[in-house]
């Protein structure tokens, strides 16, 4: 994993739009975009900020360390929450990449159709398991 995949997987996994993050660290969405694409790399203030505002290390950034954050992060996290923010990041993308292939629009609507049924059958799974 690299840098950029770090920053949009704690960007995700905090429900944040790419605006909302921008908006946050004082920068351009564009520059968040390049980021996550790996397009640019961030500067070493842009990365403290990031660090700071996810709670994380600049080494788990980096890719340096295999941080405990990212552990936490997944136990502490509502995994419907995580997919229903996997939902919206493809509503709002123009276009979706897969190990840097373009997916066609067919394989997208797929792929969120068969997202949405798991979040659905997850739910109905929690019910029965509430009552």
């Amino acid at each position: 994993m690299n840098i950029g995949k770090r920053i949009r997987y704690l960007r995700i996994l905090n429900n944040l739009t790419s605006k909302e993050l921008s908006k946050a660290l004082n920068i351009s969405e564009s520059s968040i975009s390049l980021y996550e694409n790996g397009k640019r790399k961030p500067t070493i203030d842009i990365i403290v900020k990031i660090a700071d505002y996810f709670k994380v290390s600049t080494d788990f950034l980096l890719c340096v360390a295999e941080s405990s954050h990212m552990e936490t992060f997944q136990s502490e996290t509502d995994f419907s929450n995580v997919l229903e923010s996997v939902i919206t990041f493809l509503n709002n993308q123009n276009y979706i990449l897969f190990e840097g292939n373009a997916l066609d629009a067919k394989t997208v609507v797929f792929i969120k159709k068969n997202i949405y049924n798991l979040l659905e059958n997850m739910k109905m799974m929690a019910d029965r398991i509430r009552y």
